[in-house]
């Protein structure tokens, strides 16, 4: 009842990903004295440590999701060979972690790693203060509040500089553009699923126009051919995830895709 179980991403380089997938969410240490006294003394200015909070940080935005992956991060699409079951590469003994990192950190304006996850939000306190208040009025680089056990924020700004939404003096309010929910304990997530992505405007169909790769048995047709005549995509429909991976492995083009 009290679980409020949610779906969100992660985002971050692949070898942390890959760190992530396998053992789980790293739990983030306490600020030390020397920190504090530094965000006392200088606010923003002295560092990133979390600003909703010292926790593990997701989102239920994908796309808000990569800001955080840097371009040490991506892949060419030729490593998608090596990351998909049933490849060639993917059965060979020689295809290891260590090399699947280099080739991907080797690449640029390529794939990025998303990480989708379980998150057991239990309840989430509202973090609605910015950064930008003073130390004792904000959340930065905090722990999780008593009584809570988790943080939630909507945000809204510039993509890498997101704040919390806020009431104007006339009464208009900010429109959110993304969310950040903060975790204090690594039990809360569990990752299920590493998604290679890029931006919608580089993967295009043979019409031109992005793919969109639907999974679903029982797909809601209304809903597909609306989104492919008004979100000027092309939908490729498939029954299961095995069906998906087939069609990847057979018409994925790397002069096309790179």
């Amino acid at each position: 009842e009290h679980v409020n179980l949610v779906q969100a991403w992660h985002g971050a380089d692949l070898k942390y990903q890959l760190m992530n997938a396998v053992c789980g969410m790293r739990k983030m240490p306490p600020l030390t004295d020397d920190e504090k006294q530094g965000l006392l003394l200088h606010g923003c200015d002295a560092g990133d440590y979390g600003w909703h909070g010292r926790g593990v940080y997701l989102t239920q935005f994908p796309s808000y999701g990569t800001v955080f992956i840097s371009n040490k991060g991506t892949a060419k699409g030729t490593v998608i060979d090596a990351a998909l079951p049933g490849s060639p590469a993917a059965s060979s003994s020689t295809t290891s972690t260590a090399t699947m990192c280099g080739a991907w950190e080797s690449g640029s304006g390529g794939l990025k790693p998303l990480l989708l996850s379980h998150v057991l939000m239990g309840r989430p306190y509202p973090v609605t203060v910015s950064k930008d208040a003073p130390f004792h009025e904000n959340m930065h680089g905090k722990e999780c509040p008593s009584g809570f056990d988790s943080c939630y924020s909507l945000v809204c700004g510039g993509r890498a500089n997101m704040d919390p939404i806020r009431m104007h003096a006339d009464g208009s309010m900010d429109a959110p553009q993304a969310d950040e929910l903060v975790v204090f304990n690594p039990c809360q997530v569990l990752p299920y699923c590493l998604v290679l992505c890029r931006s919608r405007s580089s993967v295009q169909g043979p019409s031109g126009a992005p793919l969109l790769l639907v999974v679903d048995p029982h797909p809601d047709e209304v809903l597909l051919e609306w989104v492919e005549h008004n979100a000027n995509v092309e939908v490729r429909r498939f029954v299961s995830t095995a069906d998906v991976i087939a069609w990847i492995l057979q018409n994925w083009d790397k002069e096309k895709y790179e």
